[in-house]
């Protein structure tokens, strides 16, 4: 399943549930892109009936001016930003997000309380790998050309190993030799 396509109108947090669905936002996604007011949102949804899996996910804009209001991201956006998940083990999802030839992975199962939670493999800034780090937060780090966002640099998360040592660092991602390199909108 495809999700973030904009076939679906958001609204604030209070009205993403559903009589069958229970929403979580999963990862809030900060930007240094300029335009501060908007932000990622990586939601989830999971059964209200039977709790032991996540349903579905969708990553939109946050307008956090406007109650944190999601906003599908745009056509022209989807064309360069490829975003899909599909069913892992145990109930829960792997994630792949790719967009100006790099490719992200990392998975979206529940923990102990029934709620949505990344998990992906780290680097710090020593080079010291971290493997499922459970991820609270995130930064899209852009790629500037004279001092210009022109692409991806990083995504950029605070997470939580195993043992629950807090991190930072940028989420592994597998180069891809070929791809739509972001271009700004005309």
């Amino acid at each position: 399943m495809v999700a973030g396509d904009g076939d679906v109108r958001g609204g604030t947090p209070a009205a993403l549930s559903t009589a069958q669905l229970r929403h979580h936002e999963v990862l809030r996604i900060d930007r240094d892109f300029g335009m501060a007011k908007w932000q990622l949102a990586l939601d989830g949804w999971v059964p209200r009936s039977e709790p032991r899996s996540v349903d579905s996910l969708r990553l939109w804009w946050v307008n956090v001016e406007e109650g944190d209001r999601r906003k599908p991201l745009a056509p022209y956006l989807r064309r360069y930003l490829e975003f899909a998940f599909e069913p892992s083990g145990s109930g829960g999802l792997a994630v792949r997000l790719a967009g100006d030839r790099k490719e992200y992975a990392f998975t979206v199962v529940l923990d102990a309380a029934g709620v949505p939670v990344v998990h992906a493999t780290i680097e710090r800034d020593d080079g010291t790998r971290i493997e499922r780090c459970r991820c609270e937060r995130g930064r899209l780090l852009a790629r500037r050309v004279l001092g210009l966002p022109v692409g991806i640099a990083n995504l950029r998360v605070r997470c939580t190993d195993d043992g629950g040592n807090d991190h930072d660092g940028n989420v592994v991602f597998r180069a891809l030799e070929d791809g739509p390199l972001y271009q700004p909108e005309p």
